[in-house]
């Protein structure tokens, strides 16, 4: 029968190592997805539509969702865990990017025939979710926008037309054009350094505006990009745009960058100061799009699966990030899987190699204890101890025979010699 300890001994040094390396992997990556977080909301109205831009306004709790399908902006109430379809809005034409002006309850659709169309949205209103007028800001079509609180001014890009369209919502008038004379992408205004700064996917650059003189001031080229979507956390003078395969941050004081494969490239970028996060939409196959999360210092915090409908991304006043899903509304919480700190991802790490050499420590030291005789009961072998003892006699018995064969064999008493 197989010692006791000795099986123990196999036993802990088989499993050790297993229940370490899976130790270690849990510690280091039990944050890594926020797939258990997802929330999918059925809505057939949503389901049955494309989407361009989506843009939220947190103090009303609603989403809005541009309808390229059906020509219509899709409103859902984000208020409760459920949410809920309220109503489309018919503008008229295929509708791109969307913005929200907190600060005097409107919404802004760039359409494809060059209109900006601005929708009511004051609860109570008489037009309440209707189009009040319609902004002309280029001839054929206004892509992406951004909307300044502080300035009273809506950007517009104009996509393949190459110009970025300033507009003073206070009059609803086109008060001037940058143009660029490449193709632009996502407009997004600063308030830190009341510059714009814009994404033009043709030269693969982020391009900084002067808005008093309307020339560029600086452009960051960011090779191999191709950048489309576009965020900025004012407080860090960090911009986020969403490359063709990558994720591009950008250091908009010293123009430093760095890249990331950890999102696979995506459409648009969206960031929400009270949560201090940035979200990027990866819309691209079936079982390939993703949407994911990264932290205010462009720290990446977790991802989820998508569908190719969603090329958007959007918060909620709790942090919540939705999409548009294959039902109706996905929705994950990001808060939920944020990276482990830094000194557990190294207990973690030491874990994988550390347990495995403290196993095969023990072992050597139950098989040494096992030579030395303090085996079990059940073990009918000769111990350390006897073999030593069978040594020392076959030993003193050679002695003997050495001293006979060198001296002779010892004389009995009655054959001692005379003196």
């Amino acid at each position: 029968m197989k010692p006791v300890g000795s099986i123990f001994a196999a036993i802990w040094t088989a499993v050790v190592p297993m229940l370490a390396a899976a130790g270690g992997a849990f510690l280091l990556g039990a944050c890594a997805s926020c797939q258990s977080t997802v929330r999918q909301a059925p809505m057939p109205a949503i389901a049955a539509g494309t989407f361009d831009g989506v843009a939220a306004d947190p103090g009303a709790q609603r989403l809005y969702l541009a309808d390229g399908a059906n020509n219509k902006v899709d409103v859902v109430d984000v208020s409760t865990a459920n949410p809920r379809f309220m109503q489309a809005i018919d503008v008229g034409a295929v509708p791109h990017g969307l913005a929200v002006a907190p600060d005097t309850k409107v919404l802004y659709a760039g359409l494809t025939g060059g209109a900006v169309a601005v929708i009511d949205t004051r609860d109570g209103s008489p037009t309440f979710m209707k189009v009040v007028t319609r902004i002309k800001a280029d001839p054929t079509e206004v892509d992406l926008l951004d909307y300044s609180a502080g300035t009273k001014r809506l950007f517009a890009a104009t996509g393949s037309g190459g110009d970025v369209v300033a507009i003073d919502t206070t009059s609803n008038q086109v008060i001037r054009w940058y143009s660029l004379h490449v193709p632009v992408e996502q407009p997004r205004y600063n308030p830190v350094d009341g510059k714009l700064y814009v994404t033009t996917p043709g030269t693969s650059s982020l391009v900084q505006i002067d808005l008093a003189d309307g020339m560029t001031s600086r452009n960051y080229f960011i090779k191999g990009c191709g950048p489309s979507g576009l965020a900025i956390n004012p407080a860090r003078q960090l911009a986020v745009t969403a490359c063709k395969g990558s994720v591009a941050m950008v250091n908009l004081r010293t123009g430093a960058q760095e890249v990331t494969r950890s999102v696979p490239g995506g459409d648009l970028v969206t960031y929400d100061p009270s949560s201090d996060r940035f979200a990027v939409a990866s819309p691209h196959g079936d079982k390939d799009s993703v949407v994911g999360v990264f932290d205010g210092d462009g720290t990446f915090i977790g991802s989820v699966a998508a569908t190719p409908k969603a090329h958007a991304p959007a918060f909620d006043a709790r942090g919540l990030v939705y999409a548009a899903g294959a039902t109706g509304m996905m929705s994950f919480a990001p808060s939920a899987c944020e990276p482990p700190p830094e000194w557990l991802k190294f207990v973690g790490g030491l874990s994988v190699f550390a347990l495995p050499l403290m196993a095969a420590a023990l072992f050597l030291y139950l098989y040494a204890r096992r030579r030395q005789g303090h085996a079990t009961v059940e073990d009918d072998g000769p111990s350390f101890y006897d073999l030593q003892q069978e040594d020392l006699a076959t030993e003193r018995e050679r002695m003997r025979a050495f001293e006979d064969a060198v001296l002779g064999p010892p004389l009995s008493p009655e054959m001692q010699p005379e003196p």
